[in-house]
């Protein structure tokens, strides 16, 4: 399997960071057209959680994973429900051995993408310009979220 490197999440960061609001809006719909239940999936996450910044940052993250596989070179096919279906209980199991046991491992070795998933984790804890960190409760939203959209992507890699 083909892992997404740093100068490609780096490359990401600074194309999506660097379109205009306009241009991101059609990117990500792009990217949306192309993966549908994927962000399905993830905005279904922030309506359960209830939570509309888990949905803002769900769908930021989205472009810039996205894009960090396309700088990559990596193709994805398009992730269906049964996809999603079938990645539930091995992401559960993955959940579970982190809340009960604090083992990273399952998990790890089920998404598979070290840069991406360290990229998340570090973006997770950062604090902002302005000293302001999320919300425990979204950092654990948004972990979990953004292990199954990385999951997931790196399954649909061809």
């Amino acid at each position: 399997m083909s892992q997404v490197s740093i100068d490609s999440i780096e490359a990401a960061i600074k194309k999506i960071d660097g379109l205009s609001e306009d241009a991101l809006d059609k990117k990500i719909e792009t990217f949306t057209l192309k993966q549908q239940s994927l962000v399905n999936y993830l905005l279904q996450a922030g309506l359960e959680y209830e939570n509309e910044d888990l949905n803002m940052f769900s769908v930021y993250y989205f472009a810039i994973v996205h894009e960090a596989f396309d700088q990559a070179g990596i193709s994805l096919k398009e992730i269906s429900e049964d996809d999603i279906e079938n990645f539930q209980d091995p992401f559960i199991l993955a959940l579970d051995a982190i809340y009960k046991n604090e083992d990273y491992t399952p998990m790890q070795d089920l998404i598979q993408q070290h840069h991406l998933s360290q990229f998340m984790m570090n973006e997770i804890e950062a604090v902002d310009e302005d000293g302001e960190s999320l919300a425990d409760e979204t950092k654990t939203q948004l972990f979990i979220v953004s292990s199954g959209m990385i999951g997931l992507l790196n399954g649909a890699a061809n």
